[in-house]
């Protein structure tokens, strides 16, 4: 009895279908679901990333602006001690200003100023006094405070280029009258901050406390002498510990935001980070989890429509086995003997056979070729083969990515093209006898890559010859040197250099020290060694800790190296000791530097990483050369027992020994 297959093998397909598509759509919630919590969690780590990285970046700058100003504030404490600003000589002291404005290109200029009336301005001739006084309200500020301040934006009356002033007030017997003004470029306000030091796309920027820009890393030249964001001065307002907030630029961009004060609260750094920038990896998740979620539907329900399509197939065979199960059996057709079957049974067998040991051994030697060629071009290390001139024939992907080429620009070329001209040379000098010896091992060179940079490289090679014996192709291996390179240098300059102050430590001091004697006895030019010792050092340590003594110990290297010459070579020889080498100086000239080096030193706070302010002195042992020395150690004697004399007698002091 037959059976009515079609009615029921549509509905069960419809229903079928219907049951595998919604299943399909079902295990696809719990990936959902998945993907939106990383989406979420991913948001919140940016954005602490985000403001861990404001909060760095934002300390960098205002550490670099902070001690811009605090050189110029040292310059400018130094040159009010001095004996012209002592005895008010203008003349002297105008002379003075000139020459620190010709040896500190970050000053543009110095002024002498009372609260009414300019006396003079380095930029100006002596005589010129008619000149307004710049930011009045600034220096009443400072005259009434007795404290330094710094202010905004202004024109500058002789070269009409925006600049700030530095105040200084000239305190003598408890009274302010006078004051010495440091003028600083915008300009170079501009460069501490610069778009160069900020990664691509942030902004920063400088406004003094009434929100007027000082500096911009944008748009310089349009934004500064005018009110900040919104934003910004609100966060001026609100200035405490420095936290991040949203906010917009002044073009209107919306930015996450984190302001905090410079040089006291005269002056407020902003580092601001567009939006766009924190949204733009969350963006592009979200549209490539959307591209996903979209495949991964369509896949789904191909499939589910695929294998309903399968199980329909099967129940209809099933059907129409069951409606044809009362008919006749079909009629037999010829028969086959079984051994003519087994021949033609076994000859196919054997065909395939032979079929598939060949493709088998084509696809693995194929296989191994390329597995061969992967490791030739993604070695960890460089190959290339020369001929005998010297010619690419052949290079791999990890030495072409190291020059920045294809293939096809370097082969046929020499090989001298891509060196370094020293190493054009080392190549030239050495691949002759390389041909004949038929090997070199570990030969420093350096690629000239694509962008312009030298890349170190080590090169060992062997020769491949020919059946004759000569020479067909080199076989080179080539290795980066740049790590290690760059590990030699560190070690060399730690070798030299004092951890703590980045002076020169004693070893590098002696070595100097051996120079400049063989070079004053071959010229006879004079030259002296001065010593130096922090006074009563150990009660820093004792009431400030030993971070408060290596603060002293830093601020102190920094103003060394301000406060003298360039051919000056200061160290430090351990602890609080300090010692200068001073070339071509006879001692009456190095006396009166070191006298001019103690004083500054004595009228220039020092400012502790907890904000603390402490004032030191030092005591100056000083001696030259001679020829009876044999060596450094007899020079350095005689200033340790000058130094010992200067402590003796009272400390903050300067002695001599001959």
């Amino acid at each position: 009895m037959s059976m009515p297959a079609l009615p029921h093998a549509t509905t069960l397909r419809l229903s079928l279908r219907t049951w595998l598509w919604g299943l399909s759509l079902l295990t696809t919630l719990p990936l959902l679901v998945f993907a939106l919590s990383v989406v979420w969690e991913f948001k919140e780590f940016q954005q602490r990333t985000l403001v861990e990285h404001l909060e760095r970046r934002s300390n960098e700058l205002a550490f670099t602006v902070a001690e811009r100003l605090e050189s110029t504030l040292g310059t400018l404490n130094a040159l009010a001690e001095s004996d012209a600003a002592l005895a008010l000589d203008v003349p002297r002291l105008h002379a003075h200003a000139k020459r620190v404005v010709a040896r500190d290109p970050g000053i543009r200029a110095i002024s002498l100023v009372t609260q009414d009336r300019l006396l003079f301005l380095t930029a100006a001739p002596l005589g010129r006094t008619g000149l307004p006084v710049s930011a009045p309200d600034r220096l009443e500020a400072a005259l009434r405070t007795q404290s330094p301040n710094v202010s905004g934006p202004f024109l500058s009356p002789v070269s009409h280029i925006q600049v700030v002033a530095l105040t200084v007030p000239m305190v003598r017997e408890g009274e302010a009258l006078y004051a010495l003004r440091g003028i600083l470029e915008v300009e170079s306000l501009n460069s501490l901050v610069s778009a160069e030091r900020l990664p691509k796309g942030w902004i920063a920027g400088i406004v003094d406390a009434t929100g007027t820009v000082v500096a911009r890393s944008h748009d310089a030249a349009r934004y500064v002498g005018h009110p900040a964001s919104a934003s910004f001065r609100q966060g001026i307002l609100t200035s405490g510990k420095p936290t991040a907030f949203l906010g917009a630029t002044l073009e209107g961009t919306p930015t996450m935001n984190l302001v905090r004060p410079v040089f006291g609260f005269d002056w407020y750094l902003g580092l601001a980070v567009p939006q766009s920038i924190l949204n733009a990896q969350l963006t592009d998740m979200l549209w490539h989890m959307a591209g996903l979620g979209l495949l991964w539907v369509g896949l789904s329900l191909f499939a589910a429509m695929a294998f309903s399509h399968y199980l329909l197939r099967q129940m209809k065979t099933v059907v129409q086995a069951m409606d044809r199960a009362g008919e006749a059996p079909l009629q037999p057709q010829t028969p086959l003997r079984v051994s003519e079957l087994a021949a033609i049974i076994g000859q196919f067998a054997a065909t395939q056979r032979s079929e598939a040991a060949m493709r088998g051994d084509r696809d693995v030697a194929m296989l191994a070729r390329e597995q061969v060629q992967d490791l030739y071009d993604h070695a960890p290390c460089g190959y290339h083969s020369l001929d005998a001139q010297g010619r690419v024939l052949r290079m791999n992907q990890t030495e072409l990515q190291w020059l920045g080429l294809s293939l096809a620009q370097v082969q046929g070329r020499a090989y001298t093209d891509f060196l370094t001209p020293a190493s054009l040379q080392v190549f030239q000098e050495r691949f002759p006898q390389f041909v004949q010896d038929g090997q070199v091992k570990d030969l420093e060179m350096e690629l000239h890559t694509a962008s312009g940079a030298a890349m170190p490289i080590l090169v060992s090679a062997t020769a491949i010859q020919d059946a004759e014996g000569r020479f067909a192709a080199s076989r080179s291996m080539v290795f980066d040197h740049t790590e290690k390179k760059k590990v030699q240098a560190q070690l060399e300059h730690m070798a030299h250099i004092d951890a703590l102050t980045e002076l020169s430590n004693r070893r590098d001091f002696y070595e100097k020290a051996a120079h400049e004697i063989a070079r004053s006895m071959r010229s006879g030019l004079p030259f002296c060694v001065l010593m130096l010792d922090v006074d009563h050092f150990k009660q820093v340590n004792d009431q400030h800790g030993h971070a408060g003594g290596d603060d002293v110990l830093r601020r102190l290297a920094r103003m060394l190296v301000a406060q003298l010459r360039a051919v000056d070579m200061p160290a430090r020889l351990g602890g609080e000791e300090f010692a200068v080498l001073m070339p071509g100086t006879p001692l009456p000239e190095a006396a009166h530097a070191a006298e001019r080096l103690r004083g500054a030193l004595q009228a220039t706070p020092i400012v502790l990483r907890d904000g603390q302010q402490i004032h030191i002195t030092v005591s100056i042992g000083l001696t030259q050369w001679n020829a009876d020395d044999s060596d450094i150690e007899a020079t350095l004697k005689r200033a340790d027992a000058a130094l010992y004399r200067a402590k003796a007698t009272g400390r903050n002091r300067v002695c001599t020994e001959h």
